[in-house]
């Protein structure tokens, strides 16, 4: 019997979890039989408080149980779950100083029991940690570990669920898998409590890598990377970012048809988009490069559009870029007046050839494209303009109207609207509101113009002129319709004269605002 100090000192500052110590000496065994051969060659056992871990046809010197940094998978890397060559040792001083465990292996011809004793320092009495060896002459074929006391069969359940095998209950259908990437549906199996899981982020979704489970997330899929390597020992589990690069770094490697199943799977994150300059938890780029695959196979794109044939393209549009903007908004209301089934997505899939949200309102007429005003419709508008004088004196005797013109299309979605340009100041304060921007014109429909529609005009035609002092969602816009609300209630007799005037208007004679 021998016993060998590894100057490894008792009160080490490092802590494990129960998890992270079982999991470090799964791992040896997982490393020694290989993940294809796990089903078949590892087994455990539990019983009378006693967990025996085992590895047939499995051996080894216990050389590479005494020094730190001594690993036989150095030299192979991303064919092993394991690198440091520290696991075991300071798995056993977690287990046997924090836990209360008791750490004993069987291999070949010897056995060890993990123990301490006290070494000297510098004059020091200092506590180590040290395995306690015996030499048999009969020579085992399997390796054993043996730990105890031990009741927890829900920890050693979960342990073992974390580690890649295609056995493995939580892996449901295969859909893709090369050397070093492999990706799997999730099986309805639930993850077993202490599971591996990404902070604020538990959901069923997994990542493996380096053959471990480190991270989660909440669609129902497995994403693996074999040949992930640890920079930091101490990391148990992936943040949200993390989880999103290794997903990246999988994706860019699918298949088209892998890639359609997958992209399937995120049907939420279709439409996603960066929240902030550098958002590195969006799902962006993982889209983008999903349909970018599959845009590589003409038939894969054809099955695609087929099955999903009512998608519009969307770019993304700045607030200050008024054009595009103003297009956006109306291409949106027309979206939702449409009565149709689309869905709209990110510009990638622009590459399948599917049309831009735009491109579809302008094919259905549903963009507020105007015209100049026929005769007849002249003789309504300037029936509007003069009594919209007649009630606003105090704001168009120092500005002028705006030129009013004619949306071409019925079937565009707004009843009216207004071409702004920004000031680069104020011009005019009407009852405490500036005016924040010059009209070129404002529009109203054709079908406002008739003897019947003399409320819904003026409203219109004054909801698209308060644009003066703001746009839709502004707080001066708001209080500019509240004012202009006063004023309309405050004149009902001025207003029913000119709705009599408007039913007979070719009996009137007009004169516009000057």
């Amino acid at each position: 019997m021998e016993l060998i100090p590894l100057n490894l000192i008792y009160d080490y500052p490092v802590y494990w979890s129960k998890f992270k110590v079982l999991r470090d000496f799964v791992q040896n065994f997982y490393d020694a039989v290989q993940w294809s051969k796990w089903e078949n060659q590892f087994s455990h056992n539990l019983s009378g408080g006693m967990l025996n871990l085992t590895a047939r046809n499995v051996g080894f010197s216990y050389d590479w149980l005494l020094h730190i940094g001594a690993s036989t998978k150095r030299d192979d890397f991303g064919t092993y779950a394991g690198y440091f060559g520290e696991g075991f040792k300071i798995a056993s001083l977690c287990a046997i100083r924090d836990h209360s465990w008791n750490v004993e292996v069987f291999s070949r011809d010897w056995e060890l029991s993990v123990v301490t004793t006290d070494i000297d320092v510098d004059g020091r009495r200092l506590k180590s940690l040290a395995y306690r060896i015996r030499q048999n002459k009969k020579k085992k074929t399997d390796t054993l570990l043996r730990i105890y006391p031990f009741r927890d069969e829900s920890l050693i359940n979960s342990v073992l669920l974390s580690f890649y095998y295609p056995g493995n209950p939580l892996f449901g259908k295969k859909i893709w898998e090369s050397k070093d990437c492999a990706v799997y549906f999730r099986s309805k199996e639930q993850k077993p409590d202490r599971y591996p899981t990404t902070y604020d982020d538990s959901g069923q979704g997994i990542v493996f890598a380096g053959y471990q489970a480190l991270g989660s997330f909440q669609y129902p899929l497995i994403f693996c990377l074999h040949n992930y390597r640890y920079n930091d020992r101490e990391r148990n589990t992936f943040y949200r970012m993390d989880v999103v690069k290794l997903i990246e770094n999988v994706t860019s490697k699918l298949s088209p048809e892998a890639s359609a199943e997958v992209l399937l799977a995120l049907k939420s994150r279709w439409y996603d988009r960066p929240q902030k300059k550098y958002d590195f938890e969006s799902w962006y780029d993982i889209i983008q490069t999903l349909v970018r695959n599959i845009a590589g196979s003409a038939r894969q794109t054809l099955a695609w559009k087929e099955a999903y044939p009512n998608l519009l393209a969307a770019r993304q549009v700045k607030r200050n870029d008024l054009y595009k903007y103003n297009r956006r908004r109306q291409a949106l209301d027309w979206l939702r007046s449409s009565g149709q089934s689309f869905r709209l997505v990110q510009e990638a899939f622009l590459k399948l050839g599917y049309p831009t949200l735009e491109d579809a309102c302008e094919q259905n007429d549903g963009f507020s494209v105007t015209r100049d005003p026929a005769a007849s419709e002249k003789r309504r508008i300037e029936m509007i303009e003069q009594l919209v004088c007649a009630l606003l004196p105090d704001l168009f005797t120092k500005i002028e109207l705006p030129p009013c013109r004619i949306i071409k299309s019925e079937r565009a979605v707004w009843q009216g609207m207004a071409s702004c340009v920004q000031l680069a100041a104020p011009l005019h304060n009407f009852r405490g509101i500036s005016i924040r921007y010059q009209l070129p014109y404002v529009a109203i429909k054709q079908s406002l113009l008739h003897p019947d529609t003399f409320g819904e005009a003026l409203s219109t035609y004054i909801h698209e002129l308060a644009h003066m002092f703001g746009g839709d969602r502004s707080a001066s816009f708001s209080r500019s319709l509240s004012e202009l609300m006063e004023v309309i209630l405050s004149n009902t007799r001025l207003i029913a004269q000119w709705q009599k005037r408007w039913e007979n208007y070719s009996e009137v004679e007009i004169s516009t605002c000057t």
